[in-house]
């Protein structure tokens, strides 16, 4: 699991990273496209250009990294229990489409927005980088979030197609940055659905920046990075 968490952990930077350089290409080329027109000219002119489609073509391979992460994340994840194809395939799109909306779409409307205040207030073009950048989501938290909302959706369905008495362990990092709620989880051991619903309320990680997820129970937890001792 803790290999499996930096290698996601990369993907959502090499997503940011993406996601900065296709803001910045984006927006240096608008500012260009209207230079010297006034606002209401630039608003026509800008107005009849598809800036989400645009960010979705410079984002193309930043989603298929995700989607490769997702397939990582699934070779990684111990269970007895089957999904459809198109199920795992539909909770993709689910958590890809909550990354377009929180990046793709709201990053073009912000976009948008700031290159006209830009122009009507004499700003740069950097300087309107800068504001766009602070009036979106971290892209790197919306990726990873993304990772987490698969998992715990992930988990839900494979606990309903198993055995009421299957047990689960709760994997991951247990270490100087680990949540006290997810101690509290590593602590517990093993137990079945209706023991972890009765004490936790749910099978989900703590979503945010969590390294950890519930898991089927293999032969061997210490091979699925099952460790209820913090390290010193």
């Amino acid at each position: 699991m803790a290999d499996i968490s930096d290698r996601l952990e990369q993907i959502a930077e090499e997503f940011a990273s993406k996601v900065d350089l296709a803001t910045s290409e984006l927006v240096e080329y608008l500012s260009e496209l209207v230079k010297g027109k006034k606002s209401a000219e630039a608003l026509n002119i800008l107005s009849g250009i598809n800036l989400e489609k645009a960010y979705e073509l410079k984002l193309a391979k930043a989603f298929t990294a995700y989607e490769t992460g997702v397939v990582e994340f699934l070779r990684n994840t111990y269970t007895t229990a089957g999904l459809s194809e198109a199920t795992i395939g539909s909770l993709l799109d689910l958590t890809k489409n909550n990354i377009s909306a929180n990046v793709t779409k709201h990053l073009s409307s912000v976009s948008m927005q700031n290159i006209i205040d830009g122009i009507s207030s004499g700003r740069t073009v950097g300087e309107t980088l800068k504001t766009i950048k602070q009036q979106i989501n971290n892209p790197k938290l919306v990726v990873n979030t993304a990772y987490n909302q698969f998992s715990n959706s992930l988990t839900t369905l494979l606990a309903e197609e198993l055995p009421a008495n299957t047990k689960w362990i709760y994997i991951g990092a247990n270490d100087a940055k680990t949540r006290p709620e997810c101690v509290a989880k590593i602590s517990a051991g093993a137990l079945t659905r209706k023991q972890i619903l009765n004490r936790f309320g749910d099978m989900n990680n703590e979503l945010y920046r969590c390294r950890h997820k519930w898991e089927q129970m293999s032969s061997s937890p210490e091979d699925q990075n099952y460790n209820p001792k913090a390290l010193a």
